[in-house]
């Protein structure tokens, strides 16, 4: 049941994204920004057909992709153990695409939109959520903290990801509060600093956990 809401949630976001884009269309400018640099300023722009879709097909990429990649998983009787964490990470992930997808048209249309902020709470919440469930997560190939310690122990594996889970929920919470109230250096260093500690520190705590196993 959870798993179908999960999945009535996210199409409907894939069609009202869809659905929007197309009715504001028209009165969007022929160029579309699709980066912003750490002071909110556009430095990118793309074609109105490429930009104005490129979101949206994101989103059903997300979607298809995630449903698709436990079917070829050698540890795909796994997922069944964690489908409520694993379905929760798509919802999120989509749910991520369709807020920049209508941040993106705003923007265009020439409202002042703090890209900047909007995407680094986003990323955010995206931490807290997926750190929260991340602890759930059995051992398989695609989702998850994957190092050659982690697939082939799991002890390594359980204690890696309950270590992952609380890094991404801090470093969630330290990315919002800093996107909220701190300046643009102050920003990007906690950027770095929490981006650094969830991508090395459960790589290198899964070697150890490993030799207890």
């Amino acid at each position: 049941m959870f798993k179908k809401k999960i999945n009535i949630y996210s199409l409907i976001l894939i069609v009202l994204v869809l659905t929007m884009t197309i009715i504001f269309y028209d009165k969007l400018p022929e160029e579309i920004p699709i980066h912003w640099n750490l002071k909110g300023e556009v430095d990118n722009y793309v074609s109105k057909p490429f930009g104005a879709f490129l979101s949206p097909l994101l989103m059903v990429a997300i979607w298809l992709g995630m449903k698709f990649l436990p079917n070829i998983d050698p540890r795909r009787h796994n997922y069944k153990k964690f489908e409520s964490s694993y379905e929760i990470a798509i919802g999120v992930l989509v749910t991520f695409a369709f807020v920049l997808q209508m941040a993106i048209i705003l923007s265009s249309l020439g409202y002042d939109i703090s890209m900047d902020r909007i995407i680094m709470v986003m990323a955010g919440v995206m931490f807290v959520v997926i750190g929260n469930y991340l602890p759930k997560a059995k051992s398989n190939f695609f989702y998850g903290i994957k190092t050659p310690w982690t697939l082939s122990s799991e002890i390594s594996w359980k204690k890696t990801h309950r270590l992952g889970g609380r890094l991404f929920v801090v470093s969630g919470l330290a990315i919002i509060l800093s996107s909220l109230l701190f300046n643009e250096t102050v920003r990007v260093v906690v950027m770095i600093l929490t981006l650094l500690a969830v991508a090395i520190v459960p790589i290198w705590a899964s070697y150890f956990y490993a030799k207890e196993d």
